[in-house]
């Protein structure tokens, strides 16, 4: 018997997100174990959102046009799986690039065509967006604070194996996905490529790639700051579990805060919040300072990801839709993230850590900025003027 579609979607967000509890904390020390340097920690870190870049976008236009999500993502959960699986075996930096950046190839189209159907059943009717997603935030926490403790016991050799395990939960997760439905007419390429070069579009994908880039340093580097400074692996879980918890409210409580200021007003505000955020870890590494910090993910992440997932849905409309969410996807966790990570790692052992998170800092007020005058036009259309 086939799984609710609300309670499969909620499973898949569940297990992909645990993979990252793994991945994200604690594969970059893994790396650091073995032998690489901060340039090269950066590169391979960069490989999955450079993947994001390119991979998701043309997943979305091929399941706009042939209507069938679910066989793609089941594909790529299970061939990234495989890949990833060689990371047990080699160790030499080129192989291992090898290895990482087939898996993020591979893994790159998935998310973004589960996010395209989570919507659906959203304004279908069904749970909101966020009440789905929140289970992947939920799993990131135990997953990051369990490999906190692993890695306490066994090492950082322990890392690969875990992140594999749950990757093969991932694909079971990806088989129990709702099927597609009734396939519409494929639309045309020439009607997505007009949208894209609209002003208001070209805007939102900006902001969107500085929101991301803004958390390079942190995504690359955060856990290895914070151990050079002293803090214990038990330590570093429980500050990124701090910072996922409270990106699990923040998607509880999104609904009504959209209704009433709107996509674009909220995505600005969580830009200058999050540019507090990069400022206090420029300036401070107490406990209370990262513990702050660490909660204000909940504006720079998840309330601006739900805001822009949001307009993403509305922006493309019904017969983009995966289009859509492929190429927000592609530029936010793709051209951002790849931008960001790739800067840090070459700037790490130049500039330290406090200048990379001014320049965060910075980055985010600059789409902060983009937005201004969108959500001054969005908010004077919902008063009437």
């Amino acid at each position: 018997m086939p799984l609710p579609a609300p309670l499969a979607l909620s499973l898949f967000y569940l297990t992909t997100f645990a993979v990252l509890g793994v991945y994200l904390p604690y594969f970059n020390l893994y790396l650091q174990e073995i032998g690489f340097t901060g340039l090269q920690i950066g590169l391979i870190s960069s490989l999955l959102p450079l993947s994001i870049a390119v991979v998701p976008a043309l997943g979305g236009i091929l399941a706009d046009r042939i209507g069938r999500r679910r066989a793609l993502v089941t594909l790529s959960c299970g061939l990234s799986l495989a890949s990833f699986a060689l990371v047990l075996v080699v160790h030499d930096f080129l192989f291992v690039t090898l290895a990482v950046g087939a898996f993020a190839l591979l893994r790159a189209p998935a998310l973004p065509l589960v996010e395209t159907t989570a919507m659906e059943i959203s304004e279908a009717g069904g749970p909101h967006y966020g009440r789905m997603r929140a289970w992947g935030s939920a799993a990131f926490i135990l997953a990051a604070l369990a490999t906190g403790r692993a890695v306490g016991v066994w090492g950082t050799r322990s890392v690969p194996q875990a992140a594999l395990g749950l990757m093969a939960l991932n694909l079971v997760a990806a088989l129990l996905l709702p099927g597609d439905g009734a396939r519409r007419a494929a639309p045309p390429i020439s009607g997505l490529g007009a949208l894209l070069i609209q002003r208001r579009v070209i805007l939102f994908l900006l902001a969107c790639v500085l929101s991301t880039a803004a958390h390079g340093p942190y995504s690359v580097f955060y856990s290895i700051h914070l151990e050079a400074a002293g803090y214990r692996p038990q330590a570093i879980g429980l500050l990124w579990g701090v910072a996922v918890g409270c990106e699990v409210l923040a998607m509880l409580t999104m609904p009504p805060i959209l209704k009433r200021f709107g996509t674009l007003p909220s995505m600005a505000v969580c830009l200058v919040l999050s540019a507090l955020r990069w400022a206090i870890c420029a300036l401070s590494l107490a406990p209370w300072a990262m513990a702050v910090a660490q909660a204000l993910h909940a504006a720079s992440y998840a309330a601006f990801h739900v805001a822009a997932l949001t307009h993403t849905h509305r922006l493309f409309g019904d017969e983009r839709r995966a289009s859509g969410q492929a190429i927000y996807g592609s530029a936010a966790y793709g051209v951002g993230n790849a931008v960001g990570m790739f800067l840090s790692g070459l700037l790490y052992e130049r500039v330290g850590m406090p200048r990379l998170f001014a320049g965060a800092a910075a980055t985010a007020l600059a789409g902060a900025l983009l937005l201004v005058a969108g959500a001054r036009r969005e908010l004077a259309a919902r008063r009437g003027l």
